[in-house]
């Protein structure tokens, strides 16, 4: 008998906490009006659920949302630790419109997507220093310019880049998916689980690790010297002028373009070395 009620009250409780997190549903009105509000500065922005922000630097941090007249309230804009974020009070089920614009300043150093969240630019965005995080089914689609620079994608998070840095670090895990345009003097690339890479551009040093399924496609990024630390199935397509270093492990497999110096420090398994034209 205590045992039944016990779990009665578990149900109960499960039920009731599955009715609190459910959000209320709400139309559009399809009067599409604009709000811009004023809000106080933040290093870090983080864009969740399946907002889409256009990033604009200004003199003052501010927020201007178009979308329908009666879903202004429905979305709650909250500056805490330095964090801007949004989320919504209840369910959205049809809009005619949502454009989301933040003006950010200086302050600004990291920017995090999460769940469907999406982030894009119109213009280049100039930072001294900046760190972008993207998880889940987040997108990301940014011009930025920046002395130094470090990106890290996981889950299905997908971006597209057009980078000019000093020292850019890109850091892939999961399913996730880059493509770039990268001018730097050092660029650093990390590639773990089914991550792939396609990146061109410019750079004098580069540095590559590809590991267990990964994919880095360089062959349009020009590099003046290489390090390549293949392994697991990996593949690597690279063009290096000066000089490329290899170690490679497993079945990886190395593309390489151009006719630079090679030393290979390390060649065990069935791992290939390609040659190719361009």
């Amino acid at each position: 008998m205590i045992k039944n009620v016990i779990l009665l009250i578990l149900v109960t409780a499960s039920f009731s906490n599955v009715n609190a997190q459910r959000k209320d549903r709400i139309k559009g009105n399809r009067i599409v009006t604009s709000v811009e509000t004023s809000v106080d500065g933040f290093s870090r922005i983080l864009i969740g659920e399946d907002f889409k922000v256009e990033l604009v630097k200004g003199d003052e941090p501010s927020v201007e949302i178009e979308t329908d007249e009666n879903l202004h309230e429905v979305i709650e804009i909250d500056v805490s630790d330095n964090t801007l974020s949004f989320k919504t009070n209840k369910r959205i089920t049809l809009k005619k419109e949502q454009k989301i614009r933040v003006t950010y300043t200086d302050e600004l150093n990291l920017i995090e997507t999460e769940e469907s969240g999406q982030v894009s630019s119109t213009r280049t965005l100039e930072f001294p220093e900046l760190t972008i995080k993207a998880t889940g089914t987040s997108r990301l689609f940014l011009t930025l310019k920046s002395d130094m620079f470090k990106f890290i994608n996981s889950d299905r998070a997908k971006a597209e880049l057009n980078v000019t840095s000093n020292v850019a670090t890109l850091e892939l895990s999961d399913n996730s998916k880059l493509e770039a345009l990268i001018n730097a003097t050092d660029i650093k690339v990390d590639l773990y689980q089914r991550a792939d890479a396609k990146i061109e551009g410019d750079v004098d040093t580069l540095n590559i690790r590809a590991d267990n399924s990964t994919n880095f496609i360089g062959k349009e990024l020009t590099s003046n010297s290489c390090t390549v630390l293949a392994e697991g199935s990996s593949d690597v397509f690279i063009q290096a002028i000066e000089e490329v270093i290899i170690e490679a492990t497993g079945s990886s497999e190395v593309y390489l373009y151009e006719n630079p110096k090679i030393t290979i420090n390390k060649f065990e398994d069935t791992v290939k070395l390609h040659k190719k034209e361009l």
